[in-house]
């Protein structure tokens, strides 16, 4: 099950993550979309040392996490880098490029996705880009 794990996220980064406004992603993450890879209950914990505290759960705490995120930059766009397969979880490293208050933003973070019956319960993010997985037992 794990090759269908990293799959399925590289189909959640590919067609939600991206690139976009607060208004765009907020067009992008519908019920419908959502439920393609996450389940109703997901869990999504922002990097601790983020403004954003706390985690958000179910769909519309998904919606909630990425309005307050993205609505904070003028421009925002999220590439994968890699994904590693790590049984029920996967590690994925991301480049972030965008601008705020016209400050250039440009790093790489980590996530690391827990899996259950094919959908992401819980999304955890790290601003190390090792730190996923390292978390995920991968070294």
């Amino acid at each position: 099950m794990s090759r269908e794990n990293v799959e399925l996220v590289e189909r959640l980064y590919a067609e939600l993550a991206g690139e976009g406004s607060a208004e765009e992603f907020g067009r992008r993450l519908t019920d419908e979309a959502l439920a393609r890879f996450l389940d109703p209950e997901v869990e999504w914990v922002p990097v601790t040392d983020s403004v954003l505290a706390g985690s958000y759960r179910g769909f519309e705490g998904v919606r909630r996490f990425w309005g307050e995120f993205v609505s904070a930059w003028e421009t925002y766009r999220v590439e994968p880098l890699s994904f590693d397969d790590a049984g029920d979880r996967v590690a994925i490293v991301v480049h972030i490029v965008g601008r705020t208050h016209g400050l250039e933003v440009d790093e790489t973070r980590s996530s690391l996705l827990t899996l259950r019956g094919g959908r992401v319960v819980r999304v955890e993010s790290f601003a190390d880009p090792a730190a996923a997985r390292a978390a995920a037992g991968l070294g």
